[in-house]
């Protein structure tokens, strides 16, 4: 597994006429990290993307809460809150994206009335307006993202896909198994088209080129 920051390497088939990929091959770190944008709060993207270069309304909606007076909003919320959403650790590791990205979130269960639970501490229950302070542990169900194993027992794996398979990734991010039958009939259609000159390519992939 790939630690955060660091590069993952693709091998891809592209065209050296036209340079445009006819598809890549990936291991498990890769697609681990592709699916794993599915997870992310909206907030943390656009802080990646940085909101000042981001074109339309939602880099302006990021800078308004970013300039908004704190006074102006409601007790128990911060702006970090939307400013930089942090995902659960229930969610495997996000490579490449930085180790701001995730938190090992604490849980918080009212004292009193035992009903409601909150991940900030001293939050006030709604239930019975108790300060929420006793601290739980979170048990992730069995076969989670977070929970899965490999055939060894008691190793973990993590992350959302098996590692003994190879996976293609098109030009599209569409995700498959690796074979051979769809390698070379993707191969086919795409010399159909025109002439192409095919050139495998391996590349490393950071988090300057995810967010570019």
């Amino acid at each position: 597994m790939a630690v955060v920051n660091s590069k993952i390497t693709l091998k891809l088939l592209i065209d050296a006429r036209s340079h445009k990929i006819l598809f890549g091959e990936a291991g498990k770190d890769f697609v681990d990290f592709l699916f794993s944008l599915l997870t992310l709060p909206l907030g943390s993207i656009i802080k990646l993307l940085s909101p000042s270069t981001m074109m339309g309304s939602i880099g302006k909606l990021y800078q308004s809460v970013e300039n908004l007076n704190e006074i102006y909003l409601v007790a128990n919320i911060a702006k970090a809150s939307l400013l930089q959403p942090k995902v659960s650790s229930y969610v495997a590791n996000h490579l490449l994206l930085g180790t701001n990205t995730t938190v090992e979130l604490k849980y918080y269960l009212c004292s009193n009335c035992k009903r409601k639970v909150t991940t900030v501490r001293n939050t006030v229950c709604p239930n019975c307006s108790y300060s929420m302070v006793t601290e739980v542990a979170f048990v992730v169900p069995s076969g989670s993202a977070s929970s899965v194993c490999s055939g060894n027992a008691g190793e973990s794996v993590g992350g959302f896909v098996k590692e003994v398979v190879t996976y293609m990734i098109t030009d599209d991010l569409e995700v498959t198994p690796m074979s051979a039958i769809s390698s070379i009939t993707l191969i086919n259609r795409f010399i159909m088209k025109k002439d192409v000159q095919l050139q495998e390519k391996v590349v490393a992939i950071g988090m300057k080129e995810v967010t570019s």
